[in-house]
């Protein structure tokens, strides 16, 4: 989640200056999945997701040459300029959003709020978890 002024763009050409990926580097196949292809009920791309679907269990669904697609990718843009105000704000303020106290997994856990192994080390990362409708925020006066 970019939450720093130096966060590229969530776009595919963002990343055309990122290195070759090395050989050397063990990888898992991931099959990218036409979401066009997919509605136009292309058969070759039907069999590539259901193969992925058994094999592999995942597949990337690219959302693009689809206006649908297009339209949730232009979304996630102005998501992540939002998210990024987001986190400029104040802690104080950004705990306003914490919902741990009633059960919830969604809005905003904080820096070292989660465990990362055996010996209680506690996490270095914020995040926002987001659900349609949010929460209210329960503001103190």
């Amino acid at each position: 989640m970019p939450h720093s002024e130096h966060a590229a763009p969530a776009t595919f050409e963002a990343f055309s200056d990122l290195p070759t990926f090395p050989d050397s580097v063990s990888t898992a196949p991931l099959v990218r999945i036409s979401l066009d292809k997919l509605l136009q009920h292309d058969s070759a791309e039907e069999g590539r997701c259901w193969k992925a679907c058994c094999d592999l269990g995942f597949f990337y669904l690219d959302l693009r040459q689809n206006d649908d697609g297009e339209a949730l990718l232009d979304h996630a843009d102005r998501l992540f300029e939002v998210m990024k105000g987001f986190f400029e704000l104040p802690v104080e303020e950004k705990t306003c959003f914490d919902f741990a106290d009633q059960g919830s997994y969604f809005g905003y856990k904080g820096y070292g709020k989660g465990i990362v192994d055996a010996k209680g080390t506690k996490d270095k990362n914020e995040f926002y978890n987001v659900r349609i409708p949010p929460p209210h925020p329960q503001r103190s006066r």
